[in-house]
């Protein structure tokens, strides 16, 4: 189950939206089954990572969703599949992003409350959420 937000900006029209939650294939289940899917649903990089946990440790789960990121520098927004591996309950990975634009690491942000954002083209603080077009999903 998730949420898809809608963004627009107030100054130059840009619209974008943003998932958040479970769905679209994207799933918690064994690191295990999700490696003998014949589908990679995840970055190579973060799929290769993915193959040598498991070579190396065994019952292990995956924990993924969509998640939406803010840059600590650019005050951009941007959605991600966040990729979690436990064993036990410890996390053995975690994925990490990057902005795009200065590199500075993104830090997980709650779309929810969120008022308004910095437009990804024109740069100004005017990007606001469109209450009227928030989207469920199962």
């Amino acid at each position: 189950m998730g949420h898809a937000y809608k963004y627009r900006c107030e100054h130059c029209g840009y619209g974008q939206t943003f998932n958040q939650g479970h769905g679209f294939l994207i799933r918690s289940q064994p690191l295990e089954d999700y490696l003998k899917q014949s589908t990679k649903l995840f970055h190579y990089k973060t799929h290769n990572v993915l193959k040598i946990i498991a070579e190396q440790n065994k019952y292990l789960y995956l924990k993924a969703g969509f998640q939406v990121y803010k840059c600590p520098k650019c005050r951009i927004l941007t959605d991600k599949t966040e990729v979690v591996v436990y064993q036990d309950e410890k996390v053995v990975h975690r994925s990490e992003f990057r902005c795009k634009a200065c590199r500075s690491r993104l830090k997980l942000t709650n779309i929810h409350r969120l008022k308004t954002a910095i437009c990804p083209k024109c740069r100004k603080r005017t990007f606001k959420m469109d209450h009227l077009n928030i989207v469920l999903w199962d």
